[in-house]
């Protein structure tokens, strides 16, 4: 009798325990993170819509952060520069004239070559400031990355192309190419794709790219990494374009800048300077700033313009002072090392060609003024993004943003559910205790040669959760039968 009770207990135990198990696995947050690689740009790599208007920036020392995805059936393996300041999804096609007549360094899409692809229209064209215009199709067609495929991705594929990168637009639809002669020709982009395909639970995502050094940051579709910032956290509502009143842009009003060397410096002296919108954008390497607060930051730190790019001594790298934003009940510093630049030789070739001549220890400094009477367009480009972790909520209009945690050792995801509660609920929810993971994310370059291999939701927790649950699923009836037989 003791027997039989003792392997009755046993199996209930062992049960219960597959039971626990196996809902665990089934609760993984619902989000979707992989890495994305920080590359150096190659000359014409910067993508700025021809709509803000900001002096030419110099790009040959900027960086990009680039996305290797596969399209279409078989899959053709390309890498995608992130931009938070337009929304679509699009492609070089091998025969464009940039690939043909110039060089794709980050691969090229041929929908002739996908069975999958399917033929939507001819309107697709984008313009920008710097890198030239793409015109081609809007087509559709699948796009795997970090193991999980988007279907019927609708995207651009430029066969008449000036434009060196291809872009993977994440901003509001309102941010589409076609809304400029179509506005009621907007569609589901990348991120609204992935909600409607329940991918993820909202339309919204989040960027970390670490510090200056780090070889890669992280984007998060769907879900907070709670491991990847620290001190607190705020949640500031997107405005409107000032220039339009439109809600088309990913701004947040900034309410201070001033520099810290040894106690907080103001920067502005004109008391009706701040709040000024500003677009946070990963398709711009520098920071643009009001032309008065330009002014003092070079007083302050003996930065000179020549032919339009800001200089300084090198060695302000090494100093520690901090150039400081303010917004509503948050500071986000940002250290001279991740704004000076040092000069390539490609830099030192394009002064060559003109009067100037770069005295030894100087670097490029990576903050310009703002273009005078354009009260719309302060930028917070990759200098300033570096050093917050910020989360994009489409559908609540809001963007969650604290210092960056640089180098932490591992991820915490909560997942960002649909609903008005958005970022700050599921913040909320971070507050009871959750697994931390001790893995990383999906390697930027798994996807250089082949198709994504390992499905990843959410950081270090593969979705080869549905294998796991059909292992469990046999354990549990093996366990079943055996305890039946026993008893």
């Amino acid at each position: 009798m003791r027997s039989i009770i003792g392997w009755n207990a046993l199996c209930v135990l062992v049960l219960d325990l597959t039971s626990v198990v196996f809902a665990s696995s089934a609760s993984a947050p619902k989000a979707i993170g992989f890495e994305f690689e920080r590359r150096k740009a190659p000359p014409g790599a910067l993508t700025k819509r021809s709509n803000v208007n900001v002096p030419l920036l110099n790009t040959q020392n900027s960086f990009i952060y680039v996305a290797n995805v596969s399209v279409g059936s078989p899959p053709q393996n390309v890498s995608m520069q992130i931009d938070t300041g337009s929304s679509d999804f699009w492609i070089n096609t091998p025969d464009s004239m940039q690939c043909t007549q110039r060089s794709c360094p980050l691969g090229a899409y041929s929908a002739n070559e996908s069975t999958t692809s399917k033929y939507l229209s001819s309107d697709f064209i984008a313009t920008y400031a710097i890198d030239g215009t793409a015109t081609g199709d809007f087509i559709t067609d699948d796009v795997s990355f970090s193991g999980v495929t988007v279907k019927g991705l609708e995207m651009g594929v430029g066969y008449n192309s000036t434009c060196l990168a291809n872009i993977w637009g994440v901003a509001y639809p309102a941010a589409e190419a076609i809304v400029q002669n179509n506005p009621n020709g907007m569609y589901n982009n990348s991120v609204l794709q992935m909600v409607s395909q329940g991918l993820i639970q909202s339309p919204t995502y989040s960027l970390w790219m670490n510090d200056v050094a780090a070889s890669a940051g992280t984007i998060l579709f769907g879900g907070i990494d709670t491991a990847k910032f620290q001190g607190p956290f705020q949640v500031l509502p997107i405005v409107a374009d000032p220039e339009d009143g439109k809600m088309d842009a990913l701004m947040v009003n900034v309410t201070s800048i001033s520099l810290s060397t040894g106690g907080a410096v103001p920067l502005s002296t004109n008391a009706t300077e701040f709040p000024q919108a500003a677009m946070l954008e990963t398709g711009t390497p520098t920071i643009t700033v009001p032309n008065d607060v330009f002014v003092n930051i070079a007083n302050q730190l003996n930065v000179t313009l020549v032919q339009g790019i800001a200089l300084c001594d090198c060695a302000l790298a090494n100093s520690s002072t901090t150039v400081n934003f303010g917004f509503a009940g948050l500071n986000i510093s940002v250290p001279l090392k991740s704004i000076v630049e040092i000069p390539t030789a490609v830099d030192l070739e394009l002064f060559a060609h003109t009067s100037q001549q770069l005295p030894s220890g100087t670097c490029i400094f990576g903050i310009d003024p703002i273009s005078s009477g354009n009260f719309a367009t302060m930028l917070l480009g990759d200098s300033f993004l570096r050093s917050a972790y910020v989360v994009y909520d489409l559908a609540n209009n809001q963007i969650g943003m604290a210092a960056t945690n640089f180098n932490p050792k591992g991820s915490s995801i909560v997942e960002i559910a649909a609903g008005s509660g958005g970022i700050a609920a599921a913040l909320k929810a971070s507050a009871s205790p959750s697994p931390t993971t001790s893995g990383s994310m999906p390697s930027a370059s798994s996807t250089r040669s082949s198709a994504p291999a390992a499905t990843t939701t959410s950081a270090g927790v593969s979705s080869i959760r549905g294998e796991w649950k059909q292992i469990l699923a046999m354990w549990g009836v093996l366990t079943s039968v055996i305890c039946s037989t026993m008893l």
